[in-house]
């Protein structure tokens, strides 16, 4: 009997002994190598029974922030110009993170950046709202991309029915397009938000570091889309060319080269709480929170510019068990927010529900009625997870059985 599952994680649940995390959370592979049946390798514990991401946590407390912060002085420096052309690049939708980043960077810190946004799959309200109060309140210059419908509400079809993966177009594009505006506009330095350690990719000792690696967005290799190559995916739909993939394509590794680019980890530098980011945003460049909560989880201010979000955080719940409430509340417990006990109750009351409010919108975008895809989605269900019982799925290995 294999110990292993449907997507080649643990078959055994083992939750993390101070956040809500488990060994089911995935690491985000490579994704223009994604295709139908790609096994994955799932978060690292150290033999105490802590996930990677709270143990980073605790060696941040023992981090000199002073000094780390003095080392962001020396690299912005070598690349500040004074002549008033744009130095940087940050990369974002106009959510709390890009808006902390870009304003925390030109205001305090002198740079002069040029934000890039490559357009969320469907734009909620308070989302594009937030992409404006970036630009104007904030005060910054912005590229928007929006790439070709008619090409994207395809491929998020073929994420959806191939992977469960709905959002996988939009991810490929967004990790290539900063370098490939950094390259258009000659500006050698991109910086993003937090580090991998911040997640639990893998040993903090190993993933500690400020610079971002090219690996993310170079491939030399076949390109995978929706789990098909990309000559699959021109030969199935005659009206898609290699033009209408080309925002979709990874930069090759020369590129990369012979432009020197740079790319830095903000959060490597400065301490990265998501819940002051949201407060300086809120002050600084007018953030806004939805009018209601988001479905799945308790708060109303992260990961709401994408109707898109609400069915991409329910498909992780279904294929790896891990919902939008508990990636939060994890977070939060680490933070010491709040308690790991409040965060059982939490996800006992709201991980998992079906994100109603974007369902339908979503579904229509993908020409899928609902009976459609919830087929798609029932069967992307793992059976060391799920059990159906009298019509009806049951979760298995659930928060109840941990030890608080």
């Amino acid at each position: 009997m294999t110990n292993t599952t449907k997507f080649g994680l643990p078959k055994k649940v083992i939750h993390c002994k101070k956040c809500l995390m488990t060994n089911q959370k995935p690491f985000s592979i490579n994704e223009t190598k994604n295709k139908s049946g790609s096994k994955k390798s799932g978060l690292l514990f150290n033999e105490d029974g802590y996930c990677y991401a709270c143990v980073y946590n605790e060696h941040k407390n023992k981090i000199d922030w002073d000094l780390r912060e003095k080392k962001l002085r020396e690299m912005l420096s070598k690349f500040r110009k004074d002549d008033g052309s744009y130095d940087c690049i940050i990369s974002g939708s106009g959510g709390k993170d890009s808006q902390f980043q870009a304003h925390i960077l030109k205001d305090k810190y002198g740079m002069n950046p040029l934000t890039v946004t490559y357009s969320p799959i469907l734009y909620t309200n308070v989302g594009f709202k937030n992409l404006q109060n970036w630009i104007k309140i904030g005060g910054f210059d912005n590229y928007l991309f929006s790439p070709n419908g008619k090409v994207l509400s395809t491929l998020a079809r073929e994420s959806f029915i191939n992977l469960l993966h709905p959002i996988q177009p939009f991810k490929l594009g967004i990790k290539t397009f900063a370098a490939k505006m950094a390259i258009k506009m000659d500006i050698q330095l991109i910086i993003y938000g937090e580090p991998y350690a911040e997640y639990g990719s893998a040993d903090y000792e190993q993933t500690d570091s400020p610079t971002y690696n090219e690996d993310w967005f170079v491939n030399d290799q076949e390109i995978y889309i929706g789990g098909l190559s990309t000559s699959e995916i021109i030969k199935k739909y005659n009206f898609i060319n290699e033009v209408d993939l080309k925002c979709y394509m990874p930069l090759k590794s020369q590129e990369v080269k012979n432009h020197n680019l740079n790319v830095e980890f903000l959060g490597w530098y400065l301490r990265w709480d998501p819940q002051e980011i949201y407060y300086y945003a809120v002050k600084n460049c007018g953030y806004e929170v939805d009018d209601q909560r988001t479905d799945g989880t308790y708060g109303r201010y992260t990961g709401i510019d994408d109707k898109f979000e609400w069915l991409h955080f329910y498909c992780q719940y279904i294929k790896f068990g891990i919902g939008r409430c508990r990636f939060d509340v994890s977070q939060e417990i680490r933070n010491g927010h709040i308690t790991r006990e409040e965060g059982i109750l939490l996800c006992k009351k709201y991980e998992g529900n079906i994100p109603d409010r974007y369902l339908e919108d979503c579904f229509k975008y993908m020409k899928l009625t609902n009976s459609e895809a919830f087929k798609i989605i029932d069967n992307f269900r793992p059976d060391h997870l799920w059990h159906l019982k009298n019509n009806s799925w049951e979760r298995l290995q659930e928060l109840d059985q941990l030890n608080k």
